[in-house]
C-alpha cells in the first residue's frame, strides 16, 4: 500500500516536472520541449533496464525507450516540413520492430520460465542445465 502511495506522489511530481520543464522551454509548442520529454523517458529506460534483473522489467523498459525515440521521430516531423510525410512512416515502422521484439522476447522469456521456474536474467546464464 505504501508503494502504491510513494509511486502516485512520484508520478504526480514527475508530471508537473516536466509541465515547468515545458514551460521552461517555450511552451508546448517548442521542439525543445519534446526533446527534453524524450530524453527523460529514455533515460528512464535506459536506468530501468540496467537496474532491474526482472527479464519482463527489462522488456517494458526497452519499449519506453523505443517509446521516446518515436516521440522524438514525430517532433522532428512537425517541426521540419521536409519530413512531414515521412516522419509517421518511421514511427509506424518502429512500432512493428517494436511489436515484434516484444512478441518474440516474451516467448523467449516464457520458455525459460518454463524451465527456470525464475523471471531473473542471473539465472539464465546456463542455459544447457
Amino acid at each position: 500500500m505504501i508503494r502504491v502511495i510513494v509511486g502516485s506522489m512520484l508520478t504526480g511530481a514527475f508530471v508537473v516536472g516536466l509541465g515547468l520543464i515545458g514551460l521552461a522551454s517555450g511552451g508546448s509548442r517548442s521542439l525543445n520541449a519534446y526533446l527534453i520529454l524524450a530524453g527523460i523517458l529514455f533515460t528512464i529506460g535506459m536506468f530501468g533496464f540496467l537496474a532491474r534483473r526482472n527479464a519482463i522489467s527489462m522488456l517494458m523498459a526497452i519499449e519506453l525507450m523505443l517509446n521516446a525515440v518515436n516521440l522524438s521521430i514525430v517532433a522532428f516531423a512537425s517541426f521540419i516540413p521536409t519530413l512531414a510525410a515521412n516522419g509517421s512512416v518511421i514511427a509506424l515502422l518502429v512500432m512493428a520492430v517494436a511489436a515484434g521484439e516484444a512478441t518474440v522476447g516474451l516467448s523467449i522469456i516464457l520458455a525459460i520460465y518454463r524451465n527456470k521456474k525464475t523471471p531473473l536474467v542471473d539465472e539464465y546464464d546456463a542455459m544447457s542445465q
